[in-house]
């Protein structure tokens, strides 16, 4: 018995090194799933870690070309970050060959590209107009468009975190 306590205890202090509030795999997944639907899984995800609210803890971003919607191909945007030690996660549905302001150029083939880029805090200010949002910012590109660039903002009044901002 006093082995398999010092052998918790290991895993415990040895784990998986990630640190107490970075997003695992596994928690990305299940964020994943609750964002996208059953059917997420199925997808080509492309995945990039970063800091991107501001709080000194990996985060998740995560994005796939869905055809599940039976109003069109779409793109679906998750991050997945803690919280005050909860798993949160907020999800963006951006449809393809669309005129709306926050739709993709593009059809989906090839998919769009995720990245992360670290900004001033006044670049980001003239860009969203909002004090205190985090300056690394979440781009997504479909080689047709604009860049689409979305922020966090740990504060903000409204129901979500992200902000968006296109040229």
């Amino acid at each position: 018995m006093r082995f398999v306590l010092m052998a918790f205890g290991c895993v415990l202090l040895w784990g998986s090194g990630a640190g107490a509030q970075d997003v695992t795999e596994g928690e990305l997944s299940a964020e994943m799933r609750f964002q996208g639907g059953a059917n997420a899984y199925r997808h080509d995800w492309q995945v990039e870690t970063g800091d991107v609210t501001c709080d000194g803890f990996q985060d998740k971003v995560a994005g796939y070309v869905s055809d599940d919607n039976p109003d069109g191909r779409t793109f679906q945007l998750v991050v997945a970050t803690h919280e005050k030690g909860v798993l949160v996660s907020e999800g963006v549905l951006t449809f393809f060959d669309s005129a709306n302001q926050m739709g993709l150029c593009g059809t989906g083939t090839p998919p769009p590209k995720i990245s992360l880029e670290k900004l001033t805090g006044e670049e980001v200010r003239e860009m969203t107009g909002i004090e205190g949002a985090c300056p690394m910012a979440i781009i997504l590109e479909d080689g047709m468009c604009d860049l689409h660039y979305y922020f966090w903002v740990p504060d903000w009044e409204e129901d979500r975190k992200l902000v968006f901002f296109r040229n």
